[in-house]
């Protein structure tokens, strides 16, 4: 089947809602805007890109646009989707990324949801569902009623839904869920220590667990070791550091994200980004 990519005017709004009380199809599709999806009941099987993930009321998940998927073995599914703006949505995050529960809801899930199976995920209580069905029906009420200063207050609604997800995903006391908050925690802490000598005693005593425990979680929840992630972190920020500075010196950029050598971070720059470092700087000086 034909994927389609579907868009959305948002006109002078930063975030829309969208609730569809009997969902009966739905063909693969991308779109330009991400979204936050709340099973309100029924059941189906989310299909992203190969991968088949069950659902059931109570599921909360995290959708980016350029993401292939669909539903099938639909029942009686009743989903309730807020879309919004990447861009706004990037404000959101500066403003509530310390918020736990925030990342590993909206990043991590996300990011690594093809090695944990979906087994990380949010799921509501009956009491924790009711009360955000409330908040959706206040959202509702006030799109249905597009007074001035409604669509302010429909992202104000969407921060206190936000919120209070995040809220509940710290409370979830299922084995993987915890599991992945607390690797959340260790990949926090690596992305703002990236220029320090950082160990994997180090993490584990962040994870709050034994080296070899470490391991196992990590490679469970994201695919490879803590060591791996680390370097692909660094040398992706070195990156970055080349693309906005392409004067900058290899070793310069090298040293501040936690490579004392150069040789290692040519050869680990290289199989992450597929070129040397010097050859990186040469095509951003081109570029610009």
């Amino acid at each position: 089947m034909k994927t389609k990519h579907l868009d959305f005017d948002f006109n002078c709004a930063n975030c829309e809602l969208h609730c569809d009380p009997n969902l009966q199809s739905s063909p693969p599709h991308t779109h330009s805007f991400d979204e936050l999806a709340i099973v309100l009941g029924g059941s189906a099987v989310h299909v992203v890109g190969k991968d088949q993930y069950p659902l059931m009321r109570g599921d909360v998940f995290v959708v980016h646009g350029n993401q292939i998927h669909d539903f099938k073995k639909l029942s009686n599914f009743h989903i309730f989707n807020f879309i919004y703006k990447r861009e706004f949505f990037e404000n959101i995050k500066r403003e509530l990324e310390d918020v736990p529960g925030f990342k590993t809801l909206f990043v991590h899930e996300l990011c690594f949801r093809k090695y944990h199976k979906f087994k990380a995920k949010l799921h509501l209580s009956p009491h924790q569902l009711d009360f955000i069905i409330n908040i959706i029906a206040q959202t509702i009420e006030e799109r249905n009623n597009m007074r001035p200063g409604s669509n302010k207050i429909i992202e104000y609604f969407f921060r206190i839904l936000v919120i209070n997800l995040c809220k509940y995903y710290t409370e979830i006391d299922t084995p993987h869920s915890k599991e992945l908050f607390t690797i959340g925690r260790v990949i926090d802490f690596m992305e703002e220590n990236l220029g320090e000598n950082i160990t994997l005693e180090m993490l584990a005593k962040r994870a709050h667990a034994s080296k070899s425990t470490l391991l196992r979680a990590f490679k469970r929840m994201t695919g490879c070791t803590p060591v791996d992630y680390l370097i692909k972190l660094r040398i992706e920020k070195a990156a970055e550091m080349m693309e906005k500075n392409s004067n900058i010196r290899v070793i310069d950029a090298s040293s501040a994200t936690g490579f004392w050598n150069s040789s290692y971070f040519t050869k680990k720059f290289k199989a992450v980004i597929g070129m040397t470092p010097l050859e990186y700087l040469k095509k951003q000086r081109g570029t610009k």
